[in-house]
């Protein structure tokens, strides 16, 4: 999730909690190995800096598609204090798939192959290597040739994101063919796409059989949404930072706004870079289409200027108070 997902808002839930481990946005690797400082600036949590109260395990997520650059880069990764390592073969951006990288490596199982072999024979035995893909490029039965490859070159898990390239972020994800995989390969399968509520995580459970799941642009829309899924599953978890109380949507994703405005204000370089940032998680976790989000709150974000004229205005809606914020540590 490029732009979005970056330490400020993982630092967010970090704090939400309800979650075991994060994954970074891409790293990408084009030109050459990526310095361990390089690395670490990009994924701060590796190095135990913490931009909040607590820190999100956090997977270092690398894209390119030159096997020795990407061996090299994980190493540094590996030197700066990565703990896993993650191989993006999933993104379907065109800008990243016109330089091969990405989900263009689909269509090349051997590649895939190539790439998680080689970087999994140069980091230590101990640092797991993952895989990120979707079901095809064009045709979900890809797949099976996909995570074939994968889990050959030694993956020690695969996420799969439940469309093809072709299939972009459409409505509708297919569940039957994470199944089949799940079923023929002797690896962990995490299940990924359109799980926004308890009721689509149920679903994937059901039709998955999965017992490992990442969310997306459901985490955006819904920050404490895997505090929901664990009280269904009945699993043991630490209390949030931000709410001691099982807040409702509309609450959740307003306190995290909050927090994340507290956050990044002493490190935003200019007063637009807030508003810009929150925007863009609007229109990315596609809020403005939701009815539990009142109209005027998202008139309010498209014409704030600075992350205090959000703050100001974000308890009118569903009873939020700024109070509630716990002060910054």
């Amino acid at each position: 999730m490029e732009g979005i997902m970056d330490a400020l808002l993982r630092a967010v839930l970090a704090e939400v909690g309800g979650f075991d481990f994060a994954v970074s946005e891409f790293v990408r690797v084009s030109q050459g190995v990526l310095s361990a400082a390089t690395i670490s600036k990009r994924v701060p949590e590796i190095t135990g800096v913490c931009l909040g109260r607590t820190v999100l395990p956090t997977q270092v997520q690398l894209l390119g598609s030159n096997p020795d650059l990407l061996a090299g880069t994980a190493l540094e990764a590996c030197a700066a204090g990565a703990r896993a390592i993650d191989l993006n073969f999933g993104c379907p951006s065109p800008t990243v798939i016109r330089h091969r990288g990405g989900s263009a490596l689909l269509k090349t199982p051997r590649s895939i192959f190539e790439i998680v072999s080689c970087v999994r024979r140069n980091v230590p035995s101990v640092i797991p290597v993952s895989a990120k893909i979707r079901l095809g490029f064009q045709n979900p039965e890809e797949v099976f040739d996909i995570a074939q490859a994968a889990a050959d070159g030694g993956a020690d898990w695969l996420v799969i994101h439940a469309r093809t390239r072709a299939e972009f972020y459409r409505p509708g994800v297919h569940w039957e063919p994470v199944r089949q995989v799940k079923e023929k390969l002797g690896i962990p399968i995490i299940a990924n796409g359109d799980i926004f509520s308890v009721q689509d995580f149920e679903r994937c459970r059901k039709e998955t059989g999965c017992e490992h799941f990442m969310l997306g642009r459901g985490a955006l829309l819904d920050p404490f949404l895997g505090h929901r899924i664990l009280d269904l599953l009945g699993r043991q978890k630490q209390k949030s930072l931000l709410n001691q109380k099982s807040p409702s949507q509309l609450e959740g994703l307003i306190t995290a706004i909050a927090r994340f405005i507290e956050i990044a204000e002493p490190l935003a370089q200019n007063s637009g870079f807030i508003p810009s940032r929150i925007k863009q998680w609007i229109r990315i976790s596609r809020a403005f289409e939701l009815e539990f989000i009142p109209r005027a709150l998202l008139t309010v974000i498209s014409r704030a200027k600075t992350g205090q004229d959000i703050l100001e205005q974000l308890e009118q809606f569903s009873g939020f108070s700024s109070a509630e914020i716990p002060p910054r540590a």
